[in-house]
């Protein structure tokens, strides 16, 4: 049997999946949690632009403002339009 070991990218992916899908649960700060193990191993900018809007949206969920804002504004720097109501 081949060893088979994830890229930084795929393990990325796998993560972002699952933390979108805790955040669906209303898991918040599991999905923060997720998110963040993530966000440093993307290398594409509309994927990282994304995750940290969704962390963002979790911050926002459990009370967190500031660290929401900070996600969206980091996400608008890589392109991500935030949608009228956030902004």
């Amino acid at each position: 049997m081949k060893n088979y070991k994830k890229t930084p990218a795929q393990k990325a992916v796998e993560l972002m999946n699952a933390a979108e899908s805790i955040f669906y649960e209303e898991k918040y700060i599991l999905s923060i949690e997720y998110y963040s193990q993530a966000i440093p191993q993307i290398n594409s900018p509309s994927n990282l632009a994304y995750a940290l809007y969704m962390r963002g949206c979790a911050y926002h969920e459990t009370g967190n403002a500031i660290e929401a804002a900070k996600d969206w504004k980091e996400a608008q720097r890589f392109g991500f339009e935030l949608p009228i109501e956030i902004a």
